[in-house]
C-alpha cells in the first residue's frame, strides 16, 4: 500500500515538474536571450570577437526554447499530436530539438577558445581572437553541426508514433549524445577555461609596476569576460552532466528487468534531467549579470537609454497631438 502510495506521488510529481518547469524556463529564458542581444549589441561589447559568440549563442538558445521545449511542452500536457500524423514534422522535429542546442553550445566552446587565445602571450595565438576569424568560424561550425545530425532525418520516423528506430539506432543515439553533444565539448570547455586561467597568472608574473590606464582598463574588461566564461562553463557541465548521467544509466540498465516503481523512478529522473537541460539554454544571462559587473553597467545603460528613447517618442507624440 505504502509503495502504490510512494509510486503515484512521483508519478504526480512527474507530472507537475513537466508542466511548471517548462513554462518558467522558456518565460525566463526568453526574457534573458532579449537582454543578452541588447547587451552584447552596446558599442563597447560588440566589437569584440566574443560577443559575436554570445550572440550567436544566444539566437539558437531561443530556438531551443521556443521550439524543443516549447512543443515538449505542448505533447505532454495540450494534446499536440500532430508529429505523431506527419511524417515530414516527425523527422524535421527530431532533427532540429537535437541541432538547436547542439550548434548553441558549440559557440559556447567558441567562445571559451576566443578567451583563451586572446589572454595567450603568443602574438600568432591572439591574432586568431579577432571579428572576421569569429565570423568564418561560426559559418563553418554551424554547417558542420547541420550535418552531424542529419541522421535523425533518416531514422526518425512514425513507428506507429513519431519515434526513432529501435535497436542498435536508438543505443547508438544515447551513446552519440553521450559523446558528441556532451562530453566533447564540455571538455574542451573546461579545457579552455582554466587554460585561460593559466594564462591570466602567468601575465600577472610577467607584467611590471608600470601604471597604463587603457592597458588596464582593457585587462579589468578581459578578466570580467573570462569570469563570465568560466561560470558559464561551469554551470552549464553540471546542468548536462546531469543528463549524462541519466543516459549513461540507461545504457547500462538497457536489459535489466524492472519493476513499475523502478519505471516510474526512470521516468522521473528523465523528465527531470530533461528540465535540467534545457534551463542550461535560458541561464546565460542570469549568470553574466551574476558574475560580470561590466555586464551589468551596460546592461542598465542599455535599458535606460531604451527607455529614455520610449518615453521621448510618447512625448513626442503626445505634443503632436496637442
Amino acid at each position: 500500500m505504502a509503495t502504490n502510495s510512494s509510486s503515484s506521488f512521483v508519478a504526480d510529481l512527474s507530472s507537475q515538474v513537466t508542466f511548471y518547469s517548462p513554462i518558467i524556463i522558456i518565460i525566463m529564458g526568453n526574457i534573458g536571450c532579449i537582454l543578452n542581444f541588447m547587451t552584447f549589441t552596446s558599442r563597447k561589447l560588440i566589437k569584440t570577437s566574443y560577443s559575436l559568440y554570445c550572440l550567436s549563442s544566444t539566437v539558437f538558445d531561443l530556438l531551443t526554447l521556443d521550439f524543443g521545449a516549447l512543443t515538449r511542452l505542448l505533447i505532454g500536457h495540450f494534446e499536440y499530436t500532430i508529429q505523431n500524423y506527419s511524417q515530414l514534422y516527425c523527422k524535421i522535429r527530431f532533427y532540429l530539438i537535437n541541432t538547436f542546442p547542439a550548434i548553441s553550445t558549440c559557440f559556447i566552446v567558441l567562445a571559451a577558445m576566443d578567451r583563451y587565445l586572446s589572454t595567450s602571450s603568443k602574438l600568432k595565438y591572439r591574432s586568431f581572437a579577432t571579428r572576421k576569424r569569429a565570423i568564418y568560424l561560426i559559418v563553418l561550425s554551424l554547417f558542420i553541426c547541420i550535418l552531424l545530425y542529419t541522421h535523425y532525418l533518416v531514422f526518425a520516423d512514425l513507428r506507429p508514433t513519431c519515434s526513432i528506430q529501435p535497436g542498435i539506432y536508438s543505443l547508438f543515439t544515447v551513446i552519440y549524445s553521450l559523446v558528441v553533444t556532451s562530453f566533447i565539448p564540455h571538455f574542451l570547455m573546461l579545457y579552455f577555461g582554466f587554460g585561460t586561467l593559466c594564462h591570466i597568472r602567468t601575465a600577472r608574473h610577467r607584467s611590471v609596476a608600470v601604471f597604463n590606464a587603457p592597458q588596464n582598463r582593457r585587462q579589468r574588461t578581459e578578466i570580467q569576460l573570462v569570469t563570465m566564461t568560466l561560470v558559464q562553463v561551469t554551470i552549464s557541465t553540471i546542468l548536462i552532466g546531469a543528463r549524462m548521467a541519466y543516459y549513461s544509466y540507461n545504457v547500462i540498465t538497457t536489459n535489466a528487468v524492472k519493476t513499475s516503481d523502478q519505471k516510474i523512478l526512470d521516468t522521473f529522473f528523465s523528465e527531470l534531467t530533461t528540465q535540467l537541460f534545457y534551463l542550461n539554454y535560458a541561464k546565460s544571462f542570469y549568470i553574466y549579470t551574476l558574475s560580470s559587473r561590466i555586464f551589468r553597467r551596460i546592461l542598465i545603460a542599455r535599458v535606460t537609454q531604451l527607455s529614455q528613447r520610449c518615453f521621448c517618442r510618447q512625448s513626442r507624440h503626445h505634443v503632436t497631438r496637442t
